[in-house]
């Protein structure tokens, strides 16, 4: 067989930095926990009562 049709695979290994990743992870997560907080509190409100009296 001609050697331009043969198919070869091939295995490259690359090492990747990314610098500041971590950071941005630790305030994406630090988002979500704030999120969260957040959406409580308006449920804490919104499911609180009132009573209003009015006298005149």
């Amino acid at each position: 067989m001609n050697e331009l049709n043969e198919k070869k695979k091939s295995t490259i290994d690359v090492d990747v930095s990314v610098s500041g990743i971590d950071e941005a992870v630790k305030k994406a997560e630090r988002l979500v926990e704030l999120l969260k907080e957040a959406k409580s509190l308006a449920d804490d409100l919104a499911s609180i009562n009132y009573d209003l009296d009015i006298k005149i």
